[in-house]
């Protein structure tokens, strides 16, 4: 097996495994899908991190077959790990595991960090044998009928802007101890047109911001982080109800018991858990933290 970067003209093989191992195991284990279009879907995560960062996908390959793929984001403060697969019937020989061994090489003593299903025993085990500690448990949520008593529009709510970076940095750090601004210049520049996002203001400053993904191959609210329950569920009932395609998945802390008995009066239904890992140091955190996977948030 060799563990490579992944090379152009590869985005076609890479997504057709995204999709293939992903919806195999789900259909398998959970008799559902996750992706419901085409292969070609799932180019889309080629397409983001190789404008964020070229060359931080890695493949596996085995006799000249790609056996599995990983990516990952360096950011200021850490590594972010993204979506990683494996070839049905590469179970057993390690795949997964050196991927994620060449990550964890190239972060180079900085902190790893990710957010994995809560479904897949395998996937938790392999993290946590590597190190990876547990952090946070999130609610996979969605509006299966459209959100009821959320209104659009709230006092404060606007779209973000290109001058709202500094700004977007400084909240999360606050609160999560966390940065990545590259990663907030590139949901508003959009080249890709399938981004947006939003920010709550309030009378000393920035509450809150959610941004928003639109495409085939995800579609989801976040990454976003908030100071108070009342400016996430503002900031979720807004994008949810822009969403032009409906029903956008969600992530939100299963410890806020507060925000998630208003998300279920307003509609929303759990779909799945995921929880967060990290390998490293793990900074203090407040507020609300709205992991996504398209970049991954960790």
């Amino acid at each position: 097996m060799t563990i490579r970067e992944f090379r152009a003209g590869e985005e076609d093989a890479v997504a057709s495994l995204i999709f293939e191992s992903t919806n195999g195991w789900y259909e398998r284990n959970l008799n559902k899908k996750v992706f419901q279009g085409e292969a070609a879907d799932c180019r889309v995560f080629s397409e983001v991190y190789g404008g964020l960062d070229p060359g931080c996908c890695l493949v596996a390959e085995v006799e000249g077959e790609l056996m599995g793929s990983c990516f990952y984001h360096p950011r200021e403060t850490h590594v972010s790990v993204g979506i990683l697969n494996v070839r049905e019937g590469g179970g057993g020989r390690g795949v997964a595991r050196s991927l994620m061994e060449e990550v964890i090489d190239r972060a180079a003593g900085r902190p790893v960090r990710l957010v994995s299903s809560l479904m897949n025993l395998d996937s938790y085990s392999l993290y946590t044998r590597l190190g990876f500690v547990p952090t946070g448990m999130y609610q996979d949520m969605l509006f299966p009928e459209g959100v009821r008593g959320l209104e659009k529009g709230p006092v404060g709510w606007r779209e973000v802007r290109a001058d709202d970076v500094d700004e977007l940095v400084r909240l999360e750090e606050e609160l999560c101890g966390i940065r990545r601004e590259k990663d907030f210049r590139y949901f508003i520049e959009n080249a890709l047109g399938i981004w947006r996002g939003s920010v709550m203001e309030g009378a000393d400053g920035l509450e809150g911001f959610l941004f928003a993904v639109e495409s085939a191959g995800s579609r989801m609210l976040g990454p976003g982080v908030m100071r108070s329950e009342e400016a996430a569920l503002a900031l979720i009932g807004a994008e949810a109800q822009r969403s032009e395609r409906g029903r956008p998945v969600f992530l939100v802390p299963a410890g806020e018991t507060g925000l998630v008995r208003s998300l279920y009066a307003a509609g929303a239904r759990n779909c799945e858990l995921h929880v967060s890992q990290v390998l490293g140091e793990v900074p203090a955190t407040a507020g609300i933290s709205m992991p996504t996977f398209l970049p991954e948030t960790g």
